[in-house]
């Protein structure tokens, strides 16, 4: 019996797997492949979710709104909506904005009151009042008041200053230093405080003088002066040159000055400055080099404290592509979740090299120092043994 094959014009057998040709469909921002392959539909808005693909090429699927009690925040191809977030009220946490079908509720604290803790988990605790202290820094959304003890009061790690004496431990070894001057100089304290200011009088009185002598050398042209006294005596000198120099210097100066030079000749030579004592920029120190930690909550010190409308700008800095940063923010709905999805690309993007001290370079490449302080003293503030949750990093 004689079999018939349709043959296509290409010369391609359409009965041979092997011999078929696929065709990879490229699709444009905004659109999705079909789950054939066959051809590209349109993403379905945000408030909505697809019910039913589309039929032909560009066309829109069958989008629906999302139902009460969900929502989408960006253009998606979910088959269905996300649950809106409920605010746990055994964390004293109340809602801010309520759930609509384009942006999940937006949960906080009361007035008074700051956020400590992960994400949707987070509790409220009540701000610090500074009792026996000064506030430094008000009470924010997600950081406790910053207080400074009066004299004779220790900050605990409670954040609240308690009197020197009834502390035992560790957490009060600052009690040792006065934290501020007295306002009055009467009684002992007074007088040990005017003994100081005499003392540091003194010395600064001692280092004009001397600097007042060096320079009367140096206008006389001795130079010589200081090869007298850079570096003890090794090979013997003739007397009479030795003699000479000494006189000359003799000459110059006045009775008192005199003196202040036998002392100079007869110290020992002073050691001559490291190198490495001249201040060098944050981000070239070689000394500190911290790795970030693998924790989710170090993270979010760093997205916390970058002012969101520099983000962007931030992590260009630190080496992420745009096209990872428009991946990033369509697969997560929440501004910070996506902020520490890029900065956990990072680190994973870095390893080892991900420090603490790129972070800070690149903060202060932005003129934006402060936040680098401010993460830095909330990464020691982390490492300290008391307990600590995620926004002790923050």
């Amino acid at each position: 019996m004689l079999q018939v094959h349709q043959v296509p014009l290409d010369g391609t057998d359409p009965s041979n797997p092997l011999r078929r040709e696929k065709r990879q469909v490229q699709c444009q921002l905004g659109q999705y492949l079909h789950p054939r392959g066959t051809h590209c539909c349109m993403r379905c808005h945000a408030g909505t979710y697809k019910a039913k693909d589309c039929d032909h090429a560009d066309q829109a699927p069958l989008c629906l709104q999302c139902p009460n009690g969900t929502f989408t925040a960006v253009d998606n191809t979910m088959s269905k909506c996300f649950q809106c977030t409920h605010c746990r009220t055994q964390f004293q946490q109340i809602v801010e904005t309520p759930c609509s079908p384009k942006q999940d509720t937006v949960c906080g604290c009361r007035k008074n009151k700051y956020q400590i803790g992960p994400l949707d988990l987070f509790q409220c605790r009540n701000c610090s009042s500074c009792v026996n202290g000064i506030i430094v820094a008000n009470c924010s959304k997600n950081r406790d008041t910053i207080c400074r003890c009066k004299p004779h009061f220790f900050l605990s790690i409670n954040n609240v200053c308690k009197p020197c004496n009834s502390c035992n431990g560790e957490e009060c070894l600052q009690c040792h230093s006065p934290v501020t001057t007295s306002p009055t100089l009467s009684g002992p304290n007074g007088s040990l405080i005017l003994g100081i200011i005499v003392a540091i009088f003194g010395v600064i009185s001692v280092l004009y003088i001397v600097n007042k002598v060096v320079k009367l050398v140096r206008e006389n042209g001795i130079t010589s002066f200081y090869s007298c006294v850079a570096l003890p005596q090794t090979t013997k000198e003739p007397v009479s040159e030795v003699e000479v120099k000494r006189g000359e210097i003799s000459i110059l100066l006045p009775e008192p000055q005199k003196e202040t030079e036998l002392l100079v000749n007869a110290a020992p030579p002073p050691a001559p400055l490291p190198q490495s004592s001249h201040e060098l920029p944050d981000c070239v120190r070689p000394a500190r080099k911290t790795q970030l930690p693998d924790n989710p909550a170090i993270l979010y010190t760093v997205v916390d404290y970058v002012p969101p409308s520099r983000w962007k700008e931030f992590v260009r800095r630190l080496g992420l592509s745009d096209h990872d940063l428009e991946r990033i923010e369509m697969e997560h709905r929440r501004l910070r979740d996506a902020q520490y999805e890029m900065l956990r690309l990072w680190k994973l993007q870095m390893g080892h090299a991900a420090t603490v001290e790129n972070i800070s370079c690149v903060l202060n490449q932005m003129e934006l120092s402060g936040c680098s302080e401010a993460i830095q003293e909330a990464l020691l503030n982390q490492n300290s043994p008391q307990p600590c949750s995620l926004h002790s990093h923050l």
